[in-house]
């Protein structure tokens, strides 16, 4: 069981610095292109990619579990969201937010299918 966490807790290390290197580097690019976008994008992708692979257990936690869920970041796409104007553009925010990881995902998968 400790062996597990360590992988995670490691994993989930590495991601939270390459998250914050990466939105430093990604100054926002409009209303939706924003860094925490560019994150979850990437997330969403290398997951699809991984979860095709279909890794072995210490793999999973240490990249996916650890590494991805250190990199991604639901509750700022929340609290972005939530800093919008208006109701309809926090919709659209969201909106954005999820049909663009949702596709990053299908390529990230369909990557692997193919091969």
């Amino acid at each position: 069981m400790v062996n597990k966490l360590l992988l995670v807790m490691l994993g989930t290390g590495f991601g939270a610095v390459l998250r914050y290197w990466l939105m430093t580097l990604w100054t926002n690019r409009g209303a939706y292109l924003t860094g925490v976008w560019l994150v979850n994008l990437i997330g969403s992708f290398a997951l699809g990619a991984l979860f095709e692979l279909k890794l072995n257990q210490p793999l999973v936690l240490l990249l996916e579990t650890g590494l991805l869920g250190g990199l991604t970041t639901f509750s700022s796409m929340m609290t972005e969201s939530a800093g919008e104007a208006s109701r309809k553009q926090a919709t659209l925010y969201l909106t954005v937010q999820m049909a663009t990881g949702f596709v990053a995902f299908i390529i990230g998968y369909g990557l692997f299918t193919m091969s």
